[in-house]
């Protein structure tokens, strides 16, 4: 999930003449059509192409002007599909299942990625055997069979990593290989705690964050969300905050200063932190660390987005929305008859929307406690007319300019149809992403 969160913070137009060629065939190909082509820079992503599907395969040119490192193929921007590679100035072709990307993928032209998808596969196939004789040997009641095979499955997976090493000489993939080496003890730990300190504390032997390589990549963020958000955690949320307060301050003391990637780590922080709603954590993030980067370092405007997250966080007082009846100006705010308020975001030209819109109408016209606030979010008003005269019990808004719309900039939104529900004080208590949910949470009122 979180890094789902992280995976689009800006996106940077660049116009671009074809070099070499991304090729991508999805098997199945699931009704994807359409595909775009960005160049990772950090939290940063960088347009490259676009390409409709033609003859079952996706062709994205990659200029010449673009340099080295990682990419990301989107086939899916709404629910996070895509696939990462890396691209030095070669053609690439690659075939993969969409659902499941990371795991299917086969190269069958670019000698970079072949390497690092079988350094991938053999590396992890060797640690998850360590792991397994780790775990294990927790709990055993025997525990002489288990040194001996751990031992030589220490040695085994020290050797296959200094073998890809020497074998990506030369290459962008020996970067990534080598940024990717794990310690293991050469002794079995005795208890979980143990193992989870020596995790910890050898996490970042071989992690260089002034390697200038790996800038045009997400390497170093990833590693900063693995560190933060999956080495320690607790179910209480105190606890799990000071866990995480003391991993971000681990992480930026090995960075050092290293202001550029200071700033790439903590923005992909605040956004997926803000995604969480994790309001406390965003604050000690910005006050903290983010406040205190060079004023060069700093983004105003992506600030004001994390703002914008903020503020239709679950407890927050929902934004102002407006509207005309006749000569009278209308206010959410004024708003003081019913119980629950429902406030969605729609569109005519959203197949999903002509289906739930009217069910959602159907459920919640008999229901005097609940008041509906739909804005349409249109290029223009000829739908908007043809469709809310079936709605006359809802407050019905037309949001021309669809996603620039002022309403749907402040609620922050970018699908439709997104739904939030507010009490009588106007405060934001669910924003459920199915309308099952939305139906459900009404049913109780």
């Amino acid at each position: 999930m979180i890094k789902k969160l992280v995976i689009a913070l800006f996106l940077v137009s660049f116009s671009a003449n074809a070099q070499d060629t991304l090729r991508v065939k999805m098997e199945p190909v699931e009704g994807y059509k359409w595909m775009m082509l960005y160049k990772i820079n950090g939290a940063k992503q960088q347009y490259v192409s676009n390409a409709n599907l033609e003859e079952g395969e996706f062709k994205l040119p990659i200029d010449e002007k673009f340099s080295p490192g990682t990419y990301r193929a989107f086939y899916d921007m709404d629910n996070g599909g895509y696939l990462d590679f890396l691209y030095n100035k070669e053609s690439i072709s690659v075939t993969f299942n969409p659902n499941l990307p990371e795991e299917t993928a086969h190269f069958s032209q670019s000698e970079e990625n072949k390497i690092y998808q079988s350094y991938l596969i053999a590396i992890n196939n060797q640690q998850s055997k360590i792991d397994s004789l780790q775990a294990t040997y927790f709990s055993a009641e025997d525990k002489k069979p288990f040194v001996k095979k751990y031992s030589k499955k220490v040695k085994e997976t020290t050797d296959l990593q200094d073998y890809f090493e020497k074998e990506s000489e030369g290459k962008l993939a020996q970067e990534f290989i080598k940024i990717s080496r794990k310690y293991n003890s050469l002794k079995l730990l005795e208890t979980p705690a143990q193992y989870l300190e020596s995790l910890e504390s050898h996490f970042f032997d071989y992690i260089d964050f002034d390697n200038k390589v790996l800038l045009n990549s997400s390497i170093f963020i990833d590693k900063a969300i693995e560190y933060i958000f999956f080495i320690n955690g607790s179910e209480d949320s105190k606890i799990q905050n000071e866990l995480r307060e003391k991993a971000i301050n681990d992480v930026m003391q090995k960075v050092g200063e290293n202001y550029l990637v200071k700033s790439e780590i903590l923005s992909a922080l605040l956004y997926a932190l803000a995604g969480q709603e994790e309001l406390e954590m965003v604050a000690f993030v910005k006050e903290k660390h983010y406040d205190i980067l060079p004023i060069e370092h700093k983004d105003t405007k992506f600030i004001s987005e994390i703002n914008k997250m903020l503020s239709v966080s679950l407890g927050s007082v929902a934004p102002e929305i407006t509207w005309k009846e006749g000569d009278k100006t209308m206010k959410l705010s004024d708003l003081d008859e019913d119980e629950t308020y429902i406030v969605t975001f729609w569109s005519t030209t959203c197949s999903h929307c002509l289906k739930e819109i009217p069910e959602l109408y159907e459920f919640t016209k008999e229901k005097d406690s609940v008041k509906v606030i739909a804005i349409a979010l249109e290029d223009d008003k000829f739908g908007f007319d043809h469709h809310t005269d079936l709605m006359d019990n809802w407050i019905n808004i037309l949001g021309l300019n669809k996603w620039e719309n002022k309403i749907a900039r402040s609620y922050d939104i970018h699908s439709t149809p997104s739904y939030f529900v507010l009490d009588k004080d106007k405060k934001i208590v669910s924003k459920p992403d199915e309308l099952a949910d939305l139906l459900a949470i009404l049913g109780k009122e």
